[in-house]
């Protein structure tokens, strides 16, 4: 066997990239996730110097990870995605009633902009919309509308419906709804639970409906999908 001194120069160089890469990678991880903790303190119009003094690292490591601010707020964006999805996607699930799987969906996602109010300002802000314009938001949202769209087209289909591009009425719904939590996150008049109870009836509707024109009626009090269909 070859000792690691008589390895080709590239093995070895190419050890050594990938070892960086791994480094980096667990540094801008550290770095988005402290910056998140400073939107949660000081709000969404924080400067570098809450996000390095939250990290506790000097300026200039901060700019050997992030080539600027705007790098690192489209990282960030890009994190609070993940977290919706993470708190969402669990509650997709088939086996109990539709109308109330939508229900828990809904209140998971608004409780976690409820839990932190400042990273949901922090994304849709002066300072993320000028430097990346709307259609960031948009395009940033698009690993839980492809999540949903995919998951909605496959029960449409194993129930023998029209499943093709569902994306775009999942798309106008999500998008709906994102606009009224944001308007009840500017304008908390009613309960938590009353948004998630006005926001599932719609949601209801929309899925039900497109449903409907696609060949399948959907019962809410059913599971979307049959015991013997849920192995596929």
């Amino acid at each position: 066997m070859a000792s690691r001194r008589d390895r080709p120069a590239e093995m070895k160089g190419d050890a050594r990239s990938d070892r960086w890469h791994t480094h980096r990678a667990s540094v801008r991880a550290e770095l988005i996730e402290a910056t998140i903790r400073a939107i949660d303190t000081h709000g969404a119009e924080l400067s570098i110097d809450d996000v390095v003094k939250t990290a506790g690292i000097p300026r200039p490591k901060l700019y050997r990870f992030f080539g600027d601010k705007v790098e690192l707020m489209a990282a960030v964006s890009g994190r609070v995605q993940e977290l919706i999805v993470e708190r969402v996607t669990p509650h997709l699930d088939p086996t109990g009633p539709i109308r109330d799987a939508v229900h828990t969906a809904l209140s998971a996602y608004i409780d976690l902009v409820a839990e932190r109010p400042n990273l949901f300002h922090f994304i849709v802000s002066s300072q993320v919309i000028t430097a990346f314009g709307a259609a960031r938001l948009i395009e940033d949202g698009r690993p839980l509308s492809d999540t949903v769209a995919e998951f909605f087209s496959g029960v449409l289909r194993l129930r023998g419906a029209n499943g093709d591009h569902t994306q775009f009425a999942v798309d106008a719904m999500l998008g709906a709804i994102g606009l009224g939590v944001l308007r009840w996150l500017n304008e908390p008049v009613i309960t938590a639970k009353e948004l998630t109870d006005e926001l599932t009836a719609f949601a209801w509707g929309a899925l039900s409906a497109t449903a409907e024109a696609r060949g399948l009626t959907l019962d809410p009090n059913a599971p979307l999908l049959p015991v013997p269909q849920l192995s596929e």
